[in-house]
Formats: structure tokens, C-alpha cells, sequence
């Protein structure tokens, strides 16, 4: 079994809590300081974790990513998305349809499962409510949405402990390879940078055998803000990424295509 100082990692040099040298010379111990908050949010995003170097690094995203990362748009998300996935802007059935969907995929003892740009975590919170995880971490780029997790966690009683939530970007996943059993990426990879780049780490992060269930919309939805694809085109990323050909499907449901990998 593995313990969460073995799954995560410093992204800048790659190594866990208990490979990281006691002076690391890329951090500067930052990366234990953050794990040092757990349960709380820990930043696990590169310009973080090098903000006490001289050399600190620059980050630009897209708009499609910085857009979630405003306290108006969170709050939004939240309240005003479900109702309209429920009547069929996400698919029939809206979240709870993509729940079964997890819950069928991933199998009745999914053991590590992490939610990969999670947002609000509405996917991670029922997951947790579904009681079968061993342990569930939520991943997002933006600090706004994984406030609005941790409230929603509140109100709705469930334990910290229950769900780690990680401040990281999916171009620098703080996974270490093969310590994730079952990942779900839900409406997530039209909103990032490189989508291969992100499937890419999300294959390394998965053990052999481990699942991949992420869905996006899909063309001829408009690439004006947020980059939309066909499904040939999201065969090709997770494929080019590293998912075996024969481990691949790809679904469209109207405009919403769903993807099912398995390492």
C-alpha cells in the first residue's frame, strides 16, 4: 500500500517526500513545507515552489485555464453548472451519469484515485460519499475552485482526510509514476494547455493497469477560448501520450465525447 509521501512529488525535481534531499537545490525545501500542511491545500505548482529562488519561474496559461482561477467563475461553477449538465449540456443524466460511468469503470475497489483537474471536486466529493476509495486527491490548477472544494467539504461533512487536495498543473503532475490506480479527468482537457502533455503524465502517473475516464466536449463546438477536438483527434492524443491502441475507446455522446483508457 502505498502512503501519500510515495505518490507525491516535488515537480521540479521529480523525487517524493522520501527521496527529496533534506536540502534540494531546486525547491529550497518548499516542497515539504507545503506537504507539511496536509490536510490543508497544499501549492504544488512549480512557480511556488521555486518562489524563494532567484531564478523563480514564469507562468503563463492560456485563458481557457485562467479563466476557473477567478473567484466569480468558482462560485458559478458550483451552483450553476449542475443543473444544466443534469438536463443534458454535459450528457443525459449530467453528473450523477458520469458518476455510474466511474463508478462502473473504475470497479467496486478502485483503491487510489486521483481527480485530475477536479474544479469544484463535485466528481471527487461523490466518490468520497461512494465510500469504496482508499484514497481520493483532487488536483486543480486553481486556487478559487479548490476553496470552494474545501467549503463544500464543510457543509457537507466529509473529513478532510478523506480528500487530498493538491493546488498542481496537469503540465507538472506531483504524481509519482505508477502510484495511481483510476483517474478521472471530467470536462477538463479543452480547458488545458497541452492536452498531450497532460495525458502524457497522467499514463506515467497510473500503475500498469490503472484507468483513465476523461471526458470534454467536443467540435464543432468553436476553438475560440477553450480548444475542442473530434474524437479522432482525442484517439490520437491519449494514443500519442502512450495508451496502447487496443486499450483505447472513444465515445461521442452528441457533442461530448467520453474516453476510456487502461494502462
Amino acid at each position: 500500500m502505498s502512503t501519500l509521501q510515495e505518490i507525491i512529488t516535488c515537480p521540479l525535481c521529480r523525487k517524493t517526500a522520501t527521496e527529496v534531499p533534506q536540502q534540494c537545490n531546486l525547491c529550497h525545501n518548499s516542497f515539504q513545507q507545503e506537504l507539511a500542511k496536509m490536510p490543508s491545500v497544499v501549492d504544488l505548482t512549480c512557480k511556488t515552489l521555486q518562489r524563494q529562488t532567484e531564478n523563480s519561474i514564469t507562468e503563463t496559461k492560456p485563458l481557457r485555464t485562467e479563466l476557473f482561477r477567478f473567484p466569480i467563475v468558482s462560485f458559478l461553477y458550483e451552483r450553476i453548472l449542475p443543473p444544466l449538465w443534469a438536463v443534458g449540456l454535459r450528457n443525459s443524466g449530467g453528473i450523477d451519469a458520469e458518476l455510474r460511468l466511474c463508478t462502473e469503470f473504475f470497479g467496486q475497489s478502485p483503491g487510489i484515485v486521483a481527480d485530475v483537474s477536479c474544479g469544484t471536486g463535485i466528481m471527487a466529493r461523490r466518490l468520497a460519499k461512494w465510500g469504496k476509495c482508499e484514497q481520493i486527491l483532487a488536483l486543480d490548477y486553481s486556487e478559487t475552485m479548490l476553496s470552494e472544494l474545501q467549503q463544500q467539504m464543510q457543509l457537507e461533512g466529509i473529513s478532510p482526510s478523506e480528500i487530498i487536495i493538491i493546488r498542481a498543473d496537469v503540465e507538472a503532475l506531483p504524481l509519482a509514476p505508477n502510484s495511481i490506480d483510476a483517474i478521472y479527468a471530467g470536462a477538463a482537457i479543452h480547458c488545458w494547455d497541452d492536452p498531450t502533455e497532460g495525458i502524457r503524465n497522467i499514463y506515467q502517473a497510473l500503475r500498469p493497469g490503472g484507468k483513465l475516464l476523461a471526458t470534454t466536449f467536443l467540435k464543432p463546438y468553436p476553438s475560440i477560448v477553450f480548444q475542442f477536438f473530434s474524437p479522432e483527434e482525442l484517439r490520437h492524443i491519449v494514443s500519442t501520450a502512450g495508451f496502447h491502441s487496443d486499450s483505447i475507446q472513444v465515445q461521442a455522446s452528441g457533442f461530448y465525447g467520453i474516453i476510456k483508457c487502461i494502462k
